[in-house]
């Protein structure tokens, strides 16, 4: 198991407890390693669902490799070395564009407060693999950050429905955000609640979904 240092930084924007699991089976393709960073905040960027059907057919030491760099990369981001993270998810994708690669290259951008390219790679995830939900929850995280809130409630709508993604109650909790932001309390308040029915023990939802009740009662 990998055990990266945490930053203090990232810890603090994202308001959480980081757990990292990187492991690879026994057996299979190289394109069920498993990553699983869990935010209680704002973005999760990696899924242990199903792995894109494209990757399967490419070469399996050009992906393995990629996969490799793209673990490197994550160390880095993880210790603090942006500009090194950076680096190294960008050759990862010249060794082979993955969705996953271009989600954390715009989370590293987002810590590098370069928030509008981290919308740019999201996007770019999303070319590759329609089906990845996380780019899609970032996308509408970032646009909350940017006090976008109307912009990012379809991006946000659409990681809820996305095929592969998890874990699933993200993208509720940050829908919530955006209508909170919109001052639609009612709307805000559903989509906290959603995000506790599928997991109840994520406390930031339960906080905002309180303090929400308290403001409206």
């Amino acid at each position: 198991m990998l055990k990266p240092r945490w930053n203090k930084a990232i810890l603090s924007v994202c308001a959480c407890n980081f757990h990292f699991f990187c492991r690879r089976p026994t057996a299979g393709p190289v394109t069920r390693y498993r990553f699983l960073p869990c935010t209680f905040g704002t973005f999760v960027l990696l899924t242990l669902a199903k792995p894109c059907a494209n990757y399967v057919s490419m070469s399996m030491e050009t992906l393995s490799r990629a996969w490799e760099v793209l673990q490197d990369a994550y160390q880095a981001q993880m210790e603090g070395d942006y500009d090194r993270a950076v680096e190294l998810y960008q050759s990862s994708l010249e060794l082979h564009p993955t969705a996953e690669a271009h989600t954390f290259l715009g989370w590293t951008y987002h810590f590098q407060g370069r928030v509008e390219e981290a919308i740019v790679e999201c996007k770019r995830a999303i070319e590759i693999d329609p089906e990845f939900g996380n780019p899609y929850n970032d996308i509408g995280a970032y646009l909350i950050e940017l006090g976008r809130f109307e912009e990012a409630i379809p991006w946000l709508e659409r990681a809820t429905e996305a095929r592969r993604y998890e874990p699933r109650h993200f993208p509720h909790y940050n829908l919530g955000r955006a209508y909170l932001g919109k001052e639609m309390y009612s709307h805000a308040m559903r989509c906290f609640q959603e995000a506790l029915e599928i997991e109840p023990r994520y406390s930031l939802a339960k906080q905002a979904l309180d303090s929400l009740r308290r403001m409206v009662n």
